[in-house]
């Protein structure tokens, strides 16, 4: 009988991780509130001045994994089932502006899992993502500017499912950061002094 139950749960999680990690990645499959390993993540803008059309800009997203947690690099490939961390633009703000570079801070750690057969590669500390984003177009109003990010934390014995949050993180109460590409300035728009 436990050999059954346990080929069981092992069909079954093999059917959860087959799924492309991206197919879950929109905001209606937003997460409402932190996991076990209350991952956080903080943005701020890089700018001194607001973008026009065509240019790019920095943002910096902080990332700290909770307690014992490790979060997988936006540098792994998805094989074996586990989420690297991804960033999009969400759908109603993608014909502004657009991701074209992503980096990483921080030391990882590359190593073979034998439980997915796969190569990872893992921050275990604190880092930051330094996101390149070009202005698309102008827009008539301040636009609420935020993220989208995917990601999956794991410990040395389980793993948290796939998970989708805005950056900045309003599940915690973070409010989305007003970025103004009217061409006029704007004194709510926020580090654009």
């Amino acid at each position: 009988m436990f050999t059954i139950k346990l080929l069981f749960a092992i069909a079954l999680c093999a059917l959860l991780c087959a799924q492309p990690s991206y197919a879950q990645f929109n905001k209606a499959n937003l997460a409402k509130k932190l996991g076990m390993d209350s991952t956080i993540f903080t943005m701020k803008l890089d700018s001194q001045k607001p973008p026009k059309p065509g240019q790019t800009f920095k943002v910096t997203i902080h990332v700290a994994p909770g307690g014992h947690w490790h979060v997988y690099s936006s540098k792994m490939t998805s094989e074996g089932g586990l989420t690297p961390l991804m960033l999009k633009v969400p759908p109603e703000l993608s014909q502004y502006f657009a991701i074209t570079h992503i980096a990483e801070t921080g030391k990882v750690r590359t190593s073979y899992d034998s439980n997915f057969m796969a190569i990872t590669i893992a921050h275990y500390t604190p880092f930051d993502l330094i996101v390149t984003v070009k202005a698309l177009k102008k827009s008539a109003q301040p636009l609420p500017f935020y993220l989208l990010v995917h990601y999956q934390t794991c410990t040395e014995t389980m793993c948290m499912p796939p998970r989708t949050f805005t950056i900045p993180m309003t599940v915690i109460g973070q409010q989305p950061i007003k970025i103004n590409l009217s061409g006029n300035y704007c004194r709510d728009s926020l580090d654009f002094g």
